[in-house]
């Protein structure tokens, strides 16, 4: 053997002196060390996390509404007031990419069924009511179905449902309509008063309409009597038109009252006597010029509450910096009314939930107006505009059938209405429940709806919106001008007759 051969057959040799290791054994230690790792990483890793439950079904049957998921999931129920409500949260449970139908006959107890994600994890079915209704909520022994029996318990022969809550309640008939007996107005140069007797106690309910100053005053649980006018006209500078109108099976009735201008309405129970007053007044602050107000703006979020967000191709956009540029305008066209003006943040600042209604307490001002984008758990799944007011504070039920009129008339945008914040959450938006003047939290448009948010980022729409804002503001103070808009024909529906066209309402995030 030569010492080529020699050299040859000898591993190259190390810079710092001594043998490498051999090419082959390095690729085996290699292959070790990675198979190692790779179990590690496999070991380390999280286990992937099942699907959530979806929704399945809505299905009527009768006066049984019949909720199917599409595994096993919980079911919480409790009822609302102001307006009455019976809510079904269900949990762990996600909205299917696929739209859910309602299937079958609404009862007539029932005003509309509505769902939506309420937040993660979490769907909510909504029942709005016309009338205080027993219910029974049981579920099926597999835990994906629940049965809401509305006045009687639900019929399952070949199932044993138990109670799914310990807030289900015994099941009983509703009683028969009561009878309206008499109607006669009172009113002077302030107000007027319909004084309503009736042949028992019925829960009544005010529901702004989304026709300018129209208001719906409903009776579930009232037929006509034999001695009714069939004019329900009053003259009286506040009021355009009262109809009345009961449905065919007489055992639900309507009163539509029709103002001239924003105008307070209430219902007044006696306490003695089965007796209902509707009263219909000028509303609180509602008298001189816009520029004797004092009035705070609040563009909503603002520095570390961004708000909701809304995403472009190549870029986001965030609600407090839309909210703001609507706010600024608005406030520069109080500012040219002479009309006094304070802002809750001028900047991107970070101010406290409850320090904004605080502010405008303190000052002692006339109105305070909160500017909002609205979102929905699912990307262009809504579109509109909505002005809130607290509970049933008719001031600020006023104040938002004001707004809503003039901005629904510019926004080329579907008209959501004037809506009370209790639909939302039971106890309302902070801002608008802690203010004591007239108060209202305007969602413009949806920022995560592709429609809605080019229009919110157009300074143009801005603008409109700003002048549409003080225009309503104006029109509830001073009262509506000639030039201004139009009332729109309303057609009134007795309840049992109403058919609701109208998509499921997302419910957002509490601010």
């Amino acid at each position: 053997m030569t010492a080529n051969s020699c050299h040859s057959e000898r591993s190259e040799e190390s810079p710092h002196g001594g043998d490498v290791v051999p090419t082959a054994w390095r690729v085996m230690m290699a292959v070790i060390f990675l198979g190692f790792v790779a179990v590690r990483t496999l070991a380390q890793a999280p286990e992937s996390v099942a699907p959530l439950p979806t929704l399945q079904a809505l299905r009527w049957d009768e006066s049984v509404l019949h909720i199917v998921a599409s595994g096993k999931v919980t079911f919480h129920t409790f009822t609302l007031r102001e307006p009455l409500r019976v809510v079904i949260d269900i949990s762990p449970c996600t909205l299917p990419q696929e739209t859910v139908e309602a299937e079958g006959d609404t009862p007539t107890a029932v005003e509309r069924l509505r769902w939506a994600q309420f937040k993660e994890g979490v769907v909510r079915v909504v029942l709005d009511l016309r009338e205080n209704t027993q219910y029974a909520l049981s579920t099926a022994a597999s835990g994906n179905e629940a049965m809401l029996a509305l006045g009687s318990s639900p019929a399952e022969e070949n199932r044993k449902p138990r109670p799914a809550t310990s807030s289900a309640k015994p099941a009983t008939l509703p009683p028969p309509p009561a009878e309206l007996v008499r109607m006669e107005w009172e009113h002077d140069k302030d107000g007027a008063r319909l004084r309503m007797t009736l042949s028992r106690k019925v829960p009544v309910r005010l529901r702004p309409l989304k026709e300018g100053y129209s208001t719906l005053l409903e009776l579930p649980q009232v037929k006509p009597g034999t001695d009714l006018p069939a004019d329900w006209s009053v003259k009286h500078p506040l009021i355009e038109e009262v109809q009345f109108s009961p449905d065919e099976k007489g055992v639900r009735s309507a009163l539509l009252v029709r103002t001239t201008r924003a105008a307070s309405l209430s219902v007044e129970y006696d306490k003695q006597q089965p007796v209902i007053t509707l009263a219909v007044n000028r509303p609180r602050n509602a008298h001189g010029k816009l520029s004797e107000k004092h009035i705070v703006i609040d563009p909503g979020h603002g520095g570390t509450s961004k708000g909701a967000v809304g995403r472009d191709k190549d870029s986001v956009v965030y609600e407090k910096d839309i909210n703001l540029a609507i706010a600024q305008r608005v406030q520069a066209l109080l500012q040219k009314e002479k009309a006094t003006v304070t802002m809750t943040r001028e900047d991107d600042s970070t101010v406290d939930l409850y320090d904004r209604p605080k502010l405008a307490n303190e000052k002692g001002a006339d109105f305070f107006i909160s500017i909002h984008c609205d979102s929905t758990p699912v990307p262009n799944s809504a579109s509109g505009t909505t002005t809130y007011y607290h509970a049933s504070d008719p001031d600020g039920r006023a104040l938002a059938q004001a707004i809503q009129k003039h901005l629904a008339a510019v926004t080329g945008l579907p008209n959501r209405g004037a809506q009370t914040d209790t639909a939302i959450y039971q106890s309302g938006f902070a801002v608008l429940r802690r203010s004591e003047m007239p108060a209202v939290l305007i969602e413009v448009a949806y920022i995560n709806n592709d429609k809605d948010r080019a229009k919110l980022k157009d300074p143009k729409f801005q603008q409109k919106m700003a002048e549409a804002i003080v225009a309503g503001l104006k029109a509830y103070i001073e009262g509506e001008k000639g030039s201004q808009v139009a009332q729109q024909d309303v057609e009134i529906r007795p309840a049992s007759d109403e058919k609701d066209t109208v998509p499921p309402v997302q419910i957002p995030e509490q601010l």
